[in-house]
C-alpha cells in the first residue's frame, strides 16, 4: 500500500527563494559581466602591504561594488545597484547560503507590537551576537510564509550582510529586502550597528544627513528604511536568537545551475539526533 507523502511547505519556499536568486545573480552576470573576479581578486587585496585595510568580520567594503558600478557607466544616484552588487555577490562567493527559520522559530522570534507606531519600537542592537552570526558571512533569509494573498510590499526574504564604513569606521548591518521578481525589486535597508537600538540607529542616520539634502525626497527615504527594517526584523530575530540552531546543510535537487551547490539551513530549536553506532 503506498504512502501520501504531505508536501514541506518550508522546503516548497526555500526552492522558490532559490529560483529568485538564481534570477538575481543572472541579473548581476548580465549588468555587471566582470563583478564576481573582479571583487573576488578586491577580496585578496585584505592583506597586501599596501593595500586597504578592514576587518576580518567585513568580506570587502561596499566602497569595491561602489568602484565597479561607476568602472560599468552606471548612474551612483540609483544607489541602489551598489547595494545590490554587494550583497549578492557575496551571498555567489561565500558558500551560497539559503536559510529558512522554521515555523517555531520564527513565531518565537517576532517582537512584541510597539505600543503606538512601529518607528516607536525600541528594538535593541547586540553588536557582538551581530558578529557572531554575520561575521563574514551573507545569508538569504527566507520568509518562512507563503503571500497566498499577493498581498503587496511583500519580503520573500532578505540578504545579509555586515559592512565596514571606511569613511566613519562604524560597523553596519546591511539588509537587501527581496520585495518582487527581479534585480530592481531589492531594496536596501542601512542599520547603524554600533547604537544600541533600531530607534537610535535611525536618529543617527538622519543626523548624518547633510542639511543640504534634507526635505520630502529624504523623508519618504527614510521612512520606507524604517517600514522595511521594521518587516525584516522578526526574520533577523530568528537568526539571532540564541537558543535556535542551523541544521544542514542540504542541497537543492536540479537546481538552476546558478544556485547549484547552494547550502541549504534549516534554522530550528530542535537539536539534531546523534547518529546511531
Amino acid at each position: 500500500m503506498s504512502q501520501t507523502v504531505t508536501p514541506d511547505p518550508l522546503n516548497a519556499l526555500t526552492e522558490q527563494a532559490a529560483t529568485r536568486i538564481a534570477r538575481h545573480v543572472g541579473a548581476l552576470q548580465r549588468r555587471y559581466p566582470t563583478a564576481l573576479r573582479t571583487l573576488t581578486i578586491m577580496a585578496a587585496d585584505r592583506d597586501h602591504p599596501s593595500g586597504p585595510a578592514w576587518p576580518d568580520w567585513c568580506w570587502l567594503p561596499m566602497g569595491a561594488a561602489v568602484a565597479l558600478v561607476q568602472r560599468h557607466g552606471r548612474d551612483l544616484s540609483a544607489v541602489g545597484d551598489v547595494a545590490r552588487v554587494a550583497a549578492v555577490a557575496q551571498w555567489e562567493l561565500l558558500g551560497r547560503h539559503v536559510v529558512t527559520p522554521s515555523a517555531d522559530v520564527a513565531s518565537a522570534a517576532v517582537p512584541a507590537p510597539p505600543s503606538t507606531r512601529p518607528q516607536d519600537a525600541n528594538l535593541p542592537l547586540s553588536r557582538q551576537r551581530l558578529l557572531d552570526v554575520l561575521g563574514g558571512a551573507c545569508y538569504y533569509l527566507v520568509t518562512p510564509v507563503a503571500n497566498d494573498d499577493d498581498v503587496p510590499n511583500w519580503v520573500y526574504g532578505t540578504y545579509l550582510h555586515l559592512e565596514h564604513d571606511t569613511a566613519t569606521g562604524r560597523m553596519e548591518l546591511r539588509f537587501l529586502v527581496d520585495l518582487g521578481p527581479g534585480w530592481n525589486e531589492l531594496v536596501p535597508v542601512v542599520v547603524h550597528a554600533d547604537q544600541p537600538t533600531v530607534a537610535w540607529s535611525e536618529q543617527d542616520i538622519r543626523a548624518s544627513i547633510p542639511p543640504h539634502r534634507a526635505g520630502p525626497a529624504t523623508d519618504r527615504f527614510l521612512a520606507q528604511q524604517r517600514a522595511l527594517g521594521w518587516l525584516v526584523w522578526p526574520l533577523l530575530g530568528t537568526l539571532l536568537d540564541e537558543s535556535a540552531r542551523l541544521i544542514g546543510p542540504g542541497r537543492l535537487v536540479d537546481p538552476d545551475p546558478l544556485v547549484k551547490d547552494a547550502s541549504l539551513w534549516r534554522l530550528s530549536f530542535e537539536r539534531p539526533h546523534p547518529s546511531s553506532a
